[in-house]
């Protein structure tokens, strides 16, 4: 999939009017402002985003390219940047590793993405590293938690995230499953390079608190039934599953657990978040809770409740539990915001000088939050436990726990 979204204004009367008053004039007063019709007459400066978008992970996918639309549509409509457009370039990787790497080349070297928006996978988020690196241009983990990804050994470091980091997931989650009464926690993970790390932090989490998981099992993407697992999960008492793992595979097990006679509480990684998921599971996802970053739901701060109506009636969605993983919108828009403005502050779009400026950002009043120097030469985390939500799954929608 190969797709360049723009977005121009066509007011050619008030193109004549700066011409009038002076283009050059007329640029420096506007400052950042600069006018939309003349940016949209320069090649655009273009952000590349290799997700997957087909297979299971589609509305995932989806959900950053919303975010970076809905960004741009804002940046564009103040002139752009550098007195130019941003477009995003997007790539279906399909949730591959090899496809996700040569895409990621493809998109810098090819064409002339001067940042990236981090695709799902871990596993992906950990393979592009050498070539980021290599070519000097910054890396946003948007949905992906792994904590070797920023933490990498590399300095300069061109690998940023704006989502969680899945050392401080799995404490988010068991703090959380001890408050709704847990006291025999599972472990039930994907059989991958995002669940598979994940144990070891959820067993971290829970030695933290001075317990022991009492059962501990993996799931293999693409498998069916996974009695086996729930089963022990029964016999060791277990009251609280804890999971790292996507919509497919806890769906089949909620469908196993359930022919055994076992329903426990189950709280998951931001991954459950797809509204896929209660058509796949039925009245089994009931209850389910999931971790995010960003909700619309019962979000009053001004900028969420613009950035609601703009996306109802772009995307025709009519009610904000009905959007599939909000935390990758919000996630992907204030990257991009982020971006820019960092491309604003260096005056370029040089990888080395963005990347400088990104370390220097200052503040951003965002869509999930008001960031304070949001990265630093050794810190390039811009969320934290803090800004974690839950929510839980009541019928078709995934509600906002006060």
């Amino acid at each position: 999939m190969k797709q360049i979204e723009q977005w121009t204004s066509k007011a050619a009367s008030r193109r004549r009017a700066l011409k009038l008053l002076g283009g050059a004039a007329a640029a420096a007063a506007y400052g950042s402002r600069l006018d939309p019709v003349a940016a949209a007459d320069k090649d655009p400066i273009k952000i590349g985003l290799s997700a997957a978008f087909s297979g299971p992970n589609a509305a995932a996918g989806e959900a950053l390219k919303r975010g970076a639309e809905l960004a741009i549509e804002e940046i564009n409509g103040t002139g752009g940047v550098l007195d130019r457009p941003l477009a995003v370039v997007t790539r279906d990787n399909e949730h591959k590793l090899d496809r996700g790497v040569a895409q990621t080349r493809e998109l810098i070297e090819r064409e002339g993405c001067v940042a990236m928006l981090g695709s799902q996978g871990s596993f992906i988020g950990l393979a592009v590293i050498d070539t980021i690196h290599e070519l000097q241009v910054p890396w946003f983990a948007l949905a992906v938690g792994g904590a070797k990804i920023i933490e990498n050994g590399r300095k300069p470091n061109y690998m940023f995230r704006v989502a969680t980091n899945d050392r401080e997931v799995a404490k988010f989650l068991v703090s959380y499953g001890q408050k709704a009464g847990g006291k025999n926690f599972g472990i039930l993970n994907e059989d991958t390079g995002w669940g598979v790390p994940a144990i070891d932090d959820l067993k971290a989490a829970l030695k933290a608190r001075n317990l022991e998981p009492v059962s501990t099992d993996k799931m293999k993407v693409g498998d069916a039934d996974f009695t086996a697992q729930m089963l022990r999960a029964k016999n060791a008492d277990a009251d609280t599953i804890l999971t790292y793992a996507n919509v497919v595979e806890v769906a089949n097990a909620l469908r196993a657990g359930n022919k055994i006679g076992y329903k426990p509480k189950l709280i998951a990684a931001w991954a459950l978040a797809n509204q896929t998921f209660p058509s796949l599971a039925g009245p089994l996802a009931e209850g389910v809770m999931v971790m995010q970053t960003f909700t619309f739901v019962n979000n009053s701060r001004p900028k969420a409740v613009a950035l609601l109506k703009r996306f109802t009636a772009r995307y025709d969605v009519k009610d904000p539990t009905e959007i599939s993983f909000p935390s990758f919108v919000g996630n992907s828009y204030d990257a991009t915001h982020m971006i820019a403005l960092a491309m604003r502050k260096a005056g370029s779009t040089e990888g080395p000088k963005v990347h400088a400026a990104l370390e220097s950002l200052g503040a951003y009043d965002g869509l999930i939050k008001t960031y304070t120097d949001p990265f630093s030469g050794d810190h390039h985390e811009a969320l934290g436990p803090d800004d974690y939500e839950m929510t839980v799954w009541k019928g078709t929608r995934l509600e906002l726990i006060s």
